[in-house]
């Protein structure tokens, strides 16, 4: 009785997709390239790999990991995960093989799906792996390696009736890498609970229902395109159009072609949109709404979105551990309040903190912590993490700022990214924003680094647009009619691109270990 009482009441992520599947089986769930599959097809399918991991001998919270480019694959992939009561970890395919050898065995992985592409460059990891048990090989049509499972076969051998496991509502259902732009990755656990709650916040908070036709053009292995703007889109019942990369001529065709009506980039990415050659050749005329994440938009580049691609423009932002929505900057805010995240999202708290656990009013800045029922269960095996993270009763997020008298949040830095210069404390973002002003930007990372005289140097680092000159003098110049006498960069470095992550956000902790030696050298 208490499995039929579970499968009756339990909230649980396998069954958003066999919901959308009851209502509407016949709409299409997911195109990628040429193939369209129906929300019945993506239950069936999904339903298969449950029961097929379930035949490999794996039982409930075992890990199973997804290694590849954006495909349908992983979608089915995570899905049948969720309903056979496993725990999914995907994993991003540009990683150094050390660094999937560690993910596989931190996360404890008994299977790993990958794609046949690269299959060659992680096939050692694999075998050496002390825990891994079986390799499933997404080879669509090639030779399946020998000793891999051909993932093909193995949805045919299983059926496609539900997955009926009794699941907890906090049972973990993902294990995800954070992607850190100022630290090692650490390993973060999402319920099944806090993700359907955190899709109920986008879905709420974007107006998402079954009408969104969404371009998943960021990696699918992240958790803002999988979970924010793919399970999102599954519980409402809408459609997900798939490319296998961020590219600006794809990114076009695509949205013309698909009639696609939500479009989701990061800030730089909307830069190169607006400078394809043939922009205005596209009809993007379907687009009802343009999402970025992250991070402040430059106001110039804001209106230049709103005016150019659409003009109902939203922000999300948030972080993995968040799973991963903590505000929403909406669009008839945007220029109401200019350099604000937006407020806290439908199911989200949100207060600044001292270091001393108290609770700052509006205008004082602090660290952004929150309560949420999708706030993240924890790191994995790390209890330490664990213990600073959720001190005080509050998840801390290691963002600093502050809140205004509506409740709006004003991002300052990272906790690690405030730069401490000649005993001063300098934000890296409000010297950022000044040198935005200058058009010729195209994007800029402003850091501290090593300097005999003011212990940290204020170093902005500048990529200029395509065909441009800007000279040191003409950046520090900016900034001095700005900018107090101590928060004017010591140097100005430029770069032709920023070391990224695998959505495209600068590390800055790979940008200060590569010019870590910088003013040594130039004796500065």
């Amino acid at each position: 009785m208490s499995g039929q009482f579970n499968l009756m009441n339990r909230v649980a992520v396998g069954d958003c997709l066999r919901r959308s599947a009851r209502r509407y089986p016949q709409k299409i769930a997911l195109v990628d390239g040429e193939k369209r599959i129906t929300y019945a097809e993506f239950n069936s399918l999904a339903n298969r790999f449950g029961h097929g991991l379930l035949s490999l001998g794996l039982d409930k919270g075992d890990k199973v990991a997804f290694i590849g480019l954006n495909c349908h694959e992983i979608l089915i992939a995570f899905l049948g995960t969720a309903k056979a009561g496993m725990v999914f970890v995907p994993i991003n395919p540009v990683l150094k093989p050390g660094e999937v050898r560690f993910a596989l065995d931190h996360a404890d992985v008994k299977v790993v799906v990958v794609e046949e592409a690269f299959v060659p460059a992680f096939g050692d990891v694999f075998r050496e792996s002390g825990k891994l048990q079986q390799v499933v090989n997404v080879s669509r049509g090639a030779a399946t390696e020998k000793g891999m499972l051909d993932y093909g076969l193995l949805l045919a051998a299983n059926p496609p009736e539900e997955v009926e496991v009794v699941i907890g509502d906090r049972d973990p259902v993902q294990i995800l890498y954070t992607g850190g732009t100022t630290s090692f990755p650490k390993a973060a656990v999402l319920n099944h609970l806090g993700l359907v709650m955190s899709c109920l916040t986008t879905a709420l908070d974007f107006k998402f229902d079954r009408h969104a036709r969404i371009l998943a053009a960021m990696p699918l292995f992240h958790v803002a395109q999988l979970d924010a703007l793919g399970l999102t889109l599954i519980l409402v019942g809408g459609t997900i159009v798939i490319v296998p990369r961020i590219d600006p001529t794809v990114f076009l065709q695509t949205i013309e072609r698909e009639k696609i009506n939500v479009a989701v980039l990061l800030s730089p990415m909307f830069r190169a949109v607006l400078s394809h050659p043939d922009f205005k050749k596209y009809d993007l005329s379907s687009l009802r709404l343009v999402c970025y994440f992250g991070a402040v938009m430059p106001e110039n580049l804001m209106r230049e979105v709103m005016d150019k691609i659409c003009p109902d423009l939203f922000l999300e932002f948030g972080q993995t551990e968040m799973s991963p929505c903590a505000t929403t900057f909406k669009p008839e805010d945007q220029l109401r309040k200019p350099g604000s995240l937006g407020n806290a999202g439908t199911m989200v708290e949100i207060g600044v903190m001292a270091d001393d656990g108290n609770l700052l009013p509006p205008g004082r800045c602090g660290e952004f912590v929150y309560r949420s029922p999708h706030v993240m269960e924890g790191y994995h095996r790390d209890p330490v993490a664990n213990e600073a993270a959720f001190r005080y009763g509050w998840f801390h997020s290691g963002d600093t700022g502050y809140l205004d008298e509506e409740g709006y949040v004003y991002f300052v830095d990272r906790k690690k990214d405030v730069i401490k210069s000649g005993g001063e404390n300098v934000a890296s973002l409000e010297v950022e924003k000044v040198i935005y002003q200058d058009p010729r930007v195209r994007e800029v990372q402003v850091i501290g680094l090593p300097h005999e005289r003011w212990a940290e140097a204020v170093t902005a680092v500048v990529m200029a647009n395509p065909g441009v000159v800007i000279t040191e003098e003409e950046v520090t110049s900016l900034c001095r009619q700005n900018l107090a006498p101590f928060k004017v960069p010591k140097a100005v470095i430029f770069v032709e691109d920023f070391p990224r992550s695998a959505i495209g956000k600068t590390l800055k902790y790979q940008l200060r270990r590569q010019l870590q030696d910088y003013y040594q050298k130039q004796g500065r």
